[in-house]
């Protein structure tokens, strides 16, 4: 369960303009002419362009036409210097003196743009368009404006409108190819930058683009070779190394990708994106520390970077610190609500936490979303599981094994059905998962726990030693083979089993109890079996079971007063426990309380038929 990398969108190349510089008629004043005219030889400057039609402006002495001129070429000079918002009040002035001039609107509409008032922009496009028809590069401008804001239909209507105006318009095929990018068409978009290529093979952003385009199709090595030749042509071209990367990451390249990521902070320290995917690769070395460090810096660089809060989180998930993993996930989806992966993460961490509807909540978020998450589906599926709603958990499942057969889900699909008792169906749901992937030891135990339910004690033991052979410090397995060993009548395997099940888990009451009533059985060793069952008691306090067990000892032993005792805390905590009825029974026929004994006894069968023949296996008897 982890990230997929998803490449960044691509942006539009530079909004092109070949600015139109008008002249005015010569005055008295020819030298300011010159100057706002940019006539001057040697060159003009902007500021020195900008004075001289601010001198004609504020002479008082121009006609209409010329203050027109001088309104222009001044917004054309601060347009050049990037004062955009002068820019766009002398191409207004321009306007009222000329209303009708494609020029001024076009010059605006860019203005605007880069301001990134893009409505304007689109507004004062249109006009342009709506004056000259046939104005290419006025579709194209107001294409990209409209791609800007997400336009993207009308945004490649325009493109396709200016290349059907000029056909080999080098820019419209590259902002046409970003907006099928942007749209997932990437074939298409492909199409576009292979144009773009043919047109200017020299610039380096085409093969940058169509590398992008190429990783978003999973055509990992032809994009890798294509950012290859990006970085020929510039060698310092950031977003080509990170596009490498990426493509890099998706190969399993990670130190490539490392050296990568490292070259393209070099060239830009504050690449916040840099950060978190060389932080992802260094996750996939294994290297958390690293890892955590680089998305630190991340979020140290864009405080507001969802994605990085994001991977965060699952760094800390994964390192089984909750706390911290919840606090970033949370922060990631205040950040960005459309995370989808980020509630799916969060999910996991409430899971750990035990907060099991919070949990389903968040894949319920997730799944809407994005409805065939096969991770959120088995992560739902395991906290209805752990809910008890087992019929909601294999329908999950059902999505799961639909949408991805893996093994794990069908693990747990059939513990689903074991928890039902549909035992055939968990049975079909462990062996198929065992097809998929011979060496699960977990399929194997819970194929062999399904066998001892059915009372198949053979079976069971022979899946649970292929469990122990494939895990051998499997302490479950252990434990739950001496229980099919003791079922079995095989008392000594039984004991065996339960000793290395201690040792592993040196804490396990259950093993403990256990190993405490198959020597009860056995009559062997009365006095470990008791020492058993009173560790049994100091490690999970008191429980009718281990009373009841104990109370077997003392009865073997010799112990009645101290059996009596026992069997009646047990009943006091399971009043319908037949063992302990049967028990008690026994010791009140044996010290003379024959009526207490008999219903005792009696109540024992009705409890659980056959109790009074399998206690004489055992060589209990009244």
């Amino acid at each position: 369960m982890r990230h997929s990398v998803l490449a960044t969108a691509i942006s539009a190349i530079a909004i092109l303009w070949s600015g139109v510089v008008y002249g005015a008629g010569a005055t008295a004043s020819d030298r300011d002419w010159d100057w706002c005219n940019g006539t001057v030889d040697g060159g003009t400057s902007n500021d020195a362009q900008i004075a001289g039609c601010a001198a004609r402006i504020q002479s008082g002495e121009e006609t209409a036409a010329n203050l027109f001129v001088a309104y222009y070429n001044r917004g054309f000079a601060y347009y050049n210097k990037g004062e955009y918002d002068r820019a766009i009040l002398d191409y207004t002035e321009a306007l009222k003196l000329k209303p009708m001039d494609v020029n001024v609107f076009v010059g605006r509409g860019l203005a605007y743009f880069h301001q990134r008032q893009y409505e304007q922009a689109i507004g004062d496009f249109g006009e342009a368009i709506r004056l000259k028809p046939d104005n290419a590069d006025a579709y194209y401008q107001r294409g990209t404006a409209k791609a800007a804001v997400k336009k993207y239909d009308e945004a490649r209507a325009d493109f396709d409108r200016a290349l059907s105006l000029k056909r080999n318009f080098a820019e419209a095929f590259f902002n046409r190819g970003g907006v099928l990018y942007s749209r997932h068409a990437f074939g298409l978009a492909m199409a576009d930058f292979d144009q773009f290529i043919r047109l200017k093979p020299q610039v380096a952003e085409g093969y940058e683009a169509r590398g992008l385009a190429r990783n978003a199709m999973g055509e990992l090595k032809r994009a890798v070779a294509d950012f290859d030749a990006a970085i020929l042509l510039n060698p310092r071209y950031t977003e080509a190394f990170y596009g490498r990367a990426l493509a890099r990451i998706g190969l399993d390249q990670y130190d490539a990708a490392i050296g990568d990521l490292d070259q393209a902070i070099r060239l830009r320290p504050d690449d916040a994106d840099a950060f978190r995917y060389r932080g992802y690769a260094f996750d996939h070395k294994g290297m958390s520390e690293q890892a955590l460090a680089d998305y630190d810096r991340a979020i140290k660089l864009r405080p507001d970077f969802g994605g990085a809060f994001d991977y965060r989180g699952y760094e800390y998930l994964k390192r089984g610190q909750y706390d911290l993993a919840l606090s970033d996930l949370n922060r990631a989806i205040q950040l960005d609500p459309d995370l989808a992966e980020a509630f799916h993460y969060r999910g996991f961490a409430l899971h750990h936490v035990e907060q099991y509807d919070a949990a389903i909540a968040d894949y319920d978020q997730a799944l809407r979303m994005e409805p065939d998450n096969a991770n959120a589906l088995f992560g739902r599926g395991l906290d209805y599981y752990h809910n008890g709603k087992f019929d909601q958990a294999i329908a999950d499942y059902d999505q799961v094994i639909r949408l991805d057969p893996q093994p794990g889900a069908l693990l747990n699909r059939g513990s689903a059905h074991f928890k039902k008792g549909d035992y055939e169906k968990a049975r079909a749901d462990f062996a198929r998962a065992i097809e998929l992937k011979p060496n699960y030891a977990e399929a194997f135990y819970n194929r062999a726990t399904t066998a001892s339910a059915k009372g198949n004690f053979e079976q069971a033991i022979g899946d649970f030693a292929t469990a122990i052979r494939l895990k051998p410090d499997y302490a479950e397995a252990f434990y739950n083979r001496g229980s099919a060993y003791d079922q079995n009548g095989q008392y000594e395997l039984a004991v065996a089993d339960y000793d290395q099940a201690i040792k592993l888990k040196p804490g396990d009451a259950g093993a403990l109890v256990n190993r405490c009533w198959t020597r009860a059985i056995m009559g062997a060793v009365l006095d470990r079996a008791l020492d058993d069952c009173n560790e049994a008691l100091k490690l999970n306090g008191p429980s009718a079971t281990t009373f009841d067990t104990r109370a077997l000892v003392e009865l073997r032993m010799g112990k009645y007063e101290e059996a009596l005792a026992d069997y009646d805390r047990a009943l006091q905590r399971s009043p319908k426990l037949a063992s302990a009825l049967f028990g008690r029974g026994i010791v009140e026929l044996r010290t003379g309380n024959a009526a207490g004994g008999q219903a005792d006894i009696a109540a024992a069968e009705a409890a659980k038929p056959g109790i009074v023949q399998r206690f004489g296996r055992y060589g209990v008897m009244p």
